[in-house]
């Protein structure tokens, strides 16, 4: 009685106040991160790569097979902006976080007003508000708001979420103009349904989980928009598909994406094969039963978020029958099975479970791209619950609604959970302010994480402590003696330590050994400044020119092979192959190394005008 009190003035007011209070925990939860510094990934990302450092490259690379385009321009952009300084990339990533909450709100209000939906006696205002503050405040998402580098996964949701937004109200638009068959499909439905493309081809250019979103969009079809007058016969059941047909054929952008079509048509299925995994260290089967065991575990961690790390150390499982993996599988198939019994209940009674059973098939669907039959090097990762999360809240949040009557004792529930998650998520994220603190965390729950240790390692030696440095990298090779950057460090050691010819035996070790290109260059890089401390010019020139044929699009190895020419007196060399590099991108160390070879050659009006343009840049 106390609701229908409530004037409409009163509702729009409660609304904003609502949205306005998840808008500021999410900042507030946040803020303690504005200023944390990169780890792990996000010098690989963001600050080791070329793209990221011109707006122009990255908008270039549309045509480089490239699924995540959109997040490169949006990291390209914040460079442009403020360049490494972390603060830029914090406030992103947690605006989107915010934002994805909003939508994830909107959704549910949009759901509400479907047919399936629109008279089933739930308050849709409670689940939109209170799986938005779950969703906004829960501690398995900093993965992927706090690492920067996992802007992929929001971005991705954000457009997921907006696309998923636009087509349902395009299609409530149609609803209410059905009854004017000759403005049906108006302009407001069709900017609508515009929207909706466009996001969709965003989300599949932000990351490859987006691969989903037309399975979602008829599912969801089905589930909510069934009961409309869309299939009241055939034909309108083919007019209703032909108009859903763009938004399905999206699903061909991102294998379009990863094929390279300068192949040979014959090696097509060998090149298909290739790009459908992340490594060959794991076959398809082995990462699907291990894939069982994990899910279980994102389900532990979405309900009691504890234990939990930037890096896991998680056994691989090859057998069926293996217990974990056994429970694990009837675990999950129980609870699929119930989405389906609940969907099937629903359509003679009981409607709102409806939204339960979409709830869970979402979880299950959004996580396939990355936890099915595609073996990805990292078997499990928190951030890769981003997605799924949407569908697990909603779910559980429409239970308490469907099964607690008391208004009461399902707000305060919801209150004591998502203070507790608050809390929780603002403690979490205490720990990525110092990376040090972080992966020190990793080695207590997980001790033999050897990305861990030489993350650790790497600290140390960054801060000059290089026997606890040393202590790092030699644990790696107690636990794995093929681990190549465990030999890189220690070479990178005792070139710090002017012992070269140790370093030459260790960086020689580790490019034998599978490296990344990135690795791969920096060894290399430094191989050949060993070799230029000890004297050898010739194996330093030979390594450095290895380099450029090597990563010929990137200029570090340029600008070495320059100094390394001035080193030796030869000024026009270093020219030479200086100014090849300011072909590719300008930078400030280029054009200072210029003035250094102009010296050499007593040029003293171009060597002044090269510190001009440096010091430019650098300003």
């Amino acid at each position: 009685m106390l609701v229908k009190q409530i004037s409409e003035e009163d509702r729009k007011k409660l609304t904003f106040l609502g949205l306005a209070a998840i808008v500021l925990l999410g900042l507030v939860v946040y803020s303690n991160i504005l200023h944390a510094p990169f780890v792990f990934d996000d010098y690989k990302v963001v600050l080791d790569s070329e793209a990221v450092k011109n707006v122009n490259t990255a908008l270039r690379n549309l045509s480089n097979n490239n699924t995540r385009y959109l997040v490169d321009i949006s990291f390209a952009l914040n460079y442009a902006a403020g360049g490494v300084k972390p603060f830029g990339y914090h406030l992103v990533n947690n605006l989107i976080h915010v934002a994805n909450a909003l939508l994830v709100y909107w959704l549910v209000i949009l759901t509400f007003q479907t047919p399936a939906m629109s008279n089933v006696r739930l308050s849709g205002k409670f689940i939109a508000f209170a799986s938005a503050f779950v969703f906004v405040s829960h501690p398995i998402q900093t993965q992927a708001v706090t690492y920067v580098s996992q802007r992929f996964a929001s971005m991705a949701t954000l457009f997921y979420l907006l696309s998923m937004i636009m087509y349902v109200k395009s299609s409530l638009v149609t609803i209410e103009k059905a009854e004017d068959r000759s403005h049906r499909y108006d302009a407001k439905n069709l900017a609508l349904y515009g929207i909706s493309l466009v996001s969709a081809v965003f989300a599949m250019k932000s990351k490859e989980i987006a691969f989903t979103l037309p399975v979602m969009i008829m599912l969801y079809e089905f589930s909510f928009f069934r009961a409309s007058a869309f299939y009241k016969n055939r034909r309108q059941r083919v007019k209703r598909f032909l108009y859903l047909l763009p938004l399905l054929l999206t699903v061909l952008i991102i294998p379009l994406s990863m094929m390279d079509f300068a192949k040979p048509v014959e090696n097509f299925a060998e090149h298909i094969t290739a790009t459908s995994r992340d490594t060959h260290n794991i076959s398809r089967l082995d990462y699907l039963l291990t894939e069982f065991r994990v899910i279980v575990t994102y389900l532990r961690l979405l309900v009691f978020p504890l234990k939990q790390s930037i890096d896991y150390t998680y056994p691989v499982f090859h057998s069926f029958m293996q217990l974990q993996i056994f429970l694990s599988f009837l675990l999950l198939l129980t609870i699929f099975s119930l989405g389906i019994y609940l969907f099937y209940r629903s359509r003679s009674s009981s409607p709102g479970l409806r939204l339960i059973a979409f709830g869970i098939f979402w979880f299950f669907a959004t996580l396939s791209v990355e936890s099915s039959i595609i073996p990805i090097r990292d078997i499990i990762f928190e951030h890769r619950l981003y997605l799924p999360s949407v569908g697990f809240f909603i779910a559980v949040i429409a239970s308490i609604e469907y099964f607690i009557r008391g208004p009461k004792a399902k707000i305060s529930l919801v209150i004591v959970c998502v203070a507790i998650l608050s809390v929780s998520t603002y403690n979490r994220n205490k720990i990525w302010q110092d990376p040090q603190i972080l992966w020190e965390d990793v080695l207590d729950k997980f001790p033999t994480n050897v990305r861990a240790h030489n993350a650790l390692g790497v600290i140390y030696k960054n801060d000059s402590k290089y026997d606890k440095a040393v202590e790092q990298f030699q644990k790696i090779l107690t636990i794995n003696s093929e681990y190549p950057l465990a030999y890189y460090n220690l070479g990178d050691i005792r070139l710090k330590l002017g012992d070269y010819e140790g370093a030459i035996k260790y960086f020689k070790k580790a490019l034998t050994l599978k490296l990344s290109h990135n690795f791969y260059l920096d060894t290399l890089t430094s191989l050949a400044i060993a070799y230029s401390e000890m004297g050898d010019s010739q194996n330093a020139v030979a390594n450095f020119e290895e380099a450029i044929i090597l990563y010929p699009a990137v200029v570090s190895p340029y600008n070495n092979l320059g100094r390394q020419y001035i080193k030796m007196g030869e000024a026009d060399l270093a020219i030479q192959v200086l100014e090849k590099g300011l072909r590719i991108r300008e930078t400030p160390h280029l054009y200072y190394n210029l003035a250094l070879a102009y010296d050499l050659k007593n040029d003293k009006a171009k060597s002044e005008l090269m510190k001009q343009k440096a010091m430019r840049m650098m300003n």
